[in-house]
């Protein structure tokens, strides 16, 4: 690859990674590159629609073009049609929104969001992606892999210093219960996320994203309802194996990097 191919690429990262719409001098500083260097990478990428502008500013934000590649990546799971009829179910009881993750490399990424009918909810981005062992949906997927892929994940995260890594002690909690608990919200309350397994391995996780568990014993009756509509998605990947493969599973894990 060219080294004006792998520049575009990297500025490409930038824009997508950043937390806001960057600038060509915000990605210059942190691709420790130069404005004009940036400029030029920026229009190749624009003309291509990777990029576009952020209303008509002089800041990026991620194009049609990159995201028709990550709509192309996600429709290639094929878990997710068989999990949205599903999810739709449990974000119309729990009222708020519910998403589906698979495992991508030491990722876990979000391939499907149905809004909940709470007057607030949240809408999260297709296609966001956290490292299994930081984040509850990760979480319920890291506690079914074999204790050599576990150990695998640790070592890179190490070798990237993540910090705040789930704990042995968590993880077996985890896959005693099939679920996996997010901090704390309102008064006390957490999000969750239920294991989506096949053949004793998570293939994914179901994430109802609000404060729906106060360790109550209504909240312990939702949760079991809500254990109940999952384990039918686990019925169906045992009855159709190849709905539950993960197309990019042939991929060495230490070489995806979102």
């Amino acid at each position: 690859m060219s080294s004006s191919a792998i520049r575009a690429l990297r500025i490409l990262e930038a824009v997508g990674e950043a937390e806001r719409p960057p600038g060509a001098t915000e990605i210059a500083r942190t691709l420790k590159s130069t404005p004009g260097t940036v400029f030029r990478g920026l229009d190749a990428l624009l003309r291509f629609g990777l990029i576009a502008r952020y209303q008509a500013s002089a800041h990026y934000v991620l194009g049609p073009t990159a995201d028709r590649l990550r709509h192309s990546l996600i429709a290639q799971f094929r878990v997710r049609e068989v999990a949205l009829p599903y999810l739709r179910q449990i974000a119309s009881l729990s009222g708020e929104t519910t998403s589906l993750y698979v495992k991508l490399g030491w990722y876990a990424l979000r391939i499907a969001s149905v809004p909940g009918t709470n007057e607030i909810t949240n809408a999260p981005p297709l296609g966001e992606a956290h490292p299994l062992g930081q984040g509850y949906p990760g979480n319920a997927i890291l506690a079914f892999l074999p204790s050599s892929e576990i150990s695998a994940y640790r070592a890179w995260a190490k070798r990237h210093a993540l910090k705040s890594q789930v704990s042995s002690a968590m993880l077996k909690e985890i896959a005693k219960q099939s679920y996996a608990f997010g901090q704390p919200e309102f008064a006390g309350a957490s999000a969750v996320s239920l294991s989506i397994r096949s053949a004793e391995s998570a293939v994914a996780s179901l994430a109802i994203e609000g404060p729906v568990f106060d360790g109550s014993r209504p909240a312990f009756e939702n949760l079991r309802t809500w254990r109940e509509i999952a384990d039918k998605i686990e019925s169906v990947l045992r009855a159709q194996p190849a709905l539950g493969l993960n197309p990019f599973g042939h991929i060495d894990p230490n070489a995806i990097a979102l």
